[in-house]
């Protein structure tokens, strides 16, 4: 058990409280609830009116993911700072980082958001392998313009070199 000192403490317990407000909720999609409690524990079969076409999905923002993250993060760099051998950031970071430059239209905005918000390094080779593929996104809208994935793409890049940018040699 690792030891925590007040000030993480703070933290977990702040961090806590404000991902139980309704505000919140938003964040996590699922703000059309009274409680995060109801959709989390919610299941056909205690619920016999909830089905899958009854309870409409809401999109999450990557915007929404952008803040979620840093608050993650927030929390992360908390707890490690108690740990001195952690290593938790350095896998996330890994992790995001493997499927921001793997193609697959779900993951792979997702993860550039976060790769964006956790790095704390970045190379030119990451920054060229993110503008290859803004480009190609570009290159996708241009053929179609009712491509969603490559709208969601185009932002998630601008927004993960938004976040990148700062940490580039001048």
């Amino acid at each position: 058990q690792p030891y925590s000192t007040e000030e993480t403490k703070q933290v977990l317990r702040l961090s806590l409280t404000e991902f139980s407000l309704p505000k919140f909720y938003l964040l996590f999609g699922i703000s059309k609830v009274k409680s995060a409690a109801v959709i989390a524990f919610r299941s056909s079969y205690r619920d016999r009116s909830f089905s899958p076409g009854s309870y409409e999905r809401e999109t999450f923002a990557l915007t929404s993911l952008e803040t979620v993250t840093e608050a993650l993060l927030e929390i992360m760099e908390a707890c490690m700072r108690d740990i001195p051998t952690c290593k938790w950031l350095d896998q996330w970071t890994e992790l995001a980082q493997k499927f921001a430059f793997q193609y697959n239209p779900s993951l792979q905005p997702r993860a550039l958001v976060v790769f964006g918000c956790i790095s704390k390094r970045v190379s030119h080779g990451q920054i060229k392998q993110i503008i290859r593929i803004l480009s190609k996104g570009l290159e996708s809208c241009l053929k179609g313009p009712d491509n969603y994935n490559s709208q969601v793409l185009i932002e998630a890049t601008v927004i993960a070199l938004t976040k990148l940018q700062p940490l580039l040699n001048k």
